[in-house]
């Protein structure tokens, strides 16, 4: 039975360009507006081994009122935090960020009486956490524990924390209690409208089917959970260097319609899919027929050449949704990324934003629309 036809919608990009040449490969960097700095005293979680990504991307962001200190592994503390111009945080190398209230001890009904107390200004989502390190990992059985005390005595006062994903649905601040030691933890909040994430300690861990073509397909599916938004039945999609095919794989999961795009072969069901269609050529010289729904991309490319073909896409009305990851293989990061989105805005992506997701090593997950 013949596959059937891939049709894309919308007006009509124009003719294929083999190669491209001045102006077409560049995009202005166009700084984002940040919003306003929120007050107060931070407390960050982040990868282990990206403290000093975060320390620099803090600094970059707030200068020297930021005041970035690392207390631990996986762990930094800041005076102010940076935001984007809705207000809800920018910070692209931490899992999660809470203003601290107060340090406490393990006992479950001073830390009880404390949730207690915020929980008189409205819902509360609740959570007792660790950093994401060894040595955060060795407290995670006191954690546990402590999360269960405090919750039994969270219900007997009364006092109900909402499900943690539903947290935003209900208006709620995210309440956590990081610990940090075998003696004591820092409890902090966070409105959860604000939140960089819902997932607890930002551990977003992706349960996908064993045959996937690769654990690529986790990647995705993290972005799309972050972004809170994901491709619909058939809706088009573009997968820019999609070989072996996980990110394909996810999409054509979600009933879209796909379009891969790599010189390299995809894995056999994959390629042989109905709803996909293969173009084996280089991703920077591909262009659609018509404007698509959603623009993905996870190519092993060097991240500023990555860009400004993603940024071609936006200036051209190629896509209207994009989520992409650029590869960050130099050790001093938080200026690239700076570098990255101003070239990706230049071209005309909007609502940008960028995380390194639990997923990703050394890369960034990028989204935006157009």
């Amino acid at each position: 039975m013949p596959k059937p036809k891939l049709r894309v919608h919308g007006p009509r990009p124009g003719p294929r360009s083999p190669t491209l040449r001045g102006s077409e490969t560049t995009s202005p960097r166009v700084p984002i507006r940040a919003g306003r700095p929120l007050p107060g005293s931070w407390l960050w979680l982040t990868r282990p081994g990206a403290e000093g990504d975060l320390g620099s991307e803090l600094r970059l962001a707030l200068g020297v009122a930021a005041k970035v200190t690392e207390i631990g592994p996986g762990l930094l503390r800041s005076e102010l935090a940076p935001t984007f111009e809705d207000g809800t945080l920018d910070a692209t190398f931490a899992r999660h960020g809470v203003r601290v209230r107060n340090k406490t001890t393990l006992d479950a009904r001073k830390v009880a009486a404390q949730v207690t107390a915020l929980a008189k200004a409205g819902p509360i989502g609740f959570d007792v956490i660790v950093p994401d390190s060894d040595e955060g990992n060795r407290l995670a059985p006191l954690a546990v524990q402590l999360d269960e005390q405090v919750r039994e005595l969270l219900s007997a006062a009364g006092v109900e924390p909402v499900p943690r994903d539903r947290a935003r649905e209900h208006g709620a601040r995210l309440i956590d209690v990081i610990v940090t030691s075998s003696e004591e933890a820092l409890v902090g909040e966070l409105d959860a409208q604000l939140a960089l994430t819902l997932h607890p300690q930002g551990r977003a861990r992706m349960r996908v089917a064993g045959d996937r073509p690769s654990r690529a397909a986790r990647k995705v599916e993290e972005a799309l959970d972050w972004l809170g938004l994901g491709p619909g039945a058939g809706e088009v999609c573009v997968d820019l260097g999609a070989a072996p095919g996980g990110w394909s794989w996810s999409l054509l999961e979600r009933r879209a319609r796909v379009i891969a795009v790599d010189p390299a072969e995809l894995r056999a069901d994959v390629a042989n899919h109905p709803r996909m269609k293969h173009f084996k050529e280089s991703a920077f010289q591909f262009a659609p027929a018509e404007t698509v729904d959603w623009l993905f991309c996870d190519m092993a490319w060097r991240p500023r050449e990555a860009a400004q073909m993603l940024a071609k896409w936006a200036r051209r009305g190629w896509a209207r949704m994009l989520v992409a990851n650029l590869k960050l293989p130099m050790k001093t990061k938080a200026d690239m990324v700076r570098e990255l989105r101003e070239i990706l805005h230049g071209g005309g992506w909007n609502r940008l934003r960028t995380r390194q997701l639990y997923h990703d090593r050394d890369e960034i997950t990028v989204t935006a629309h157009r």
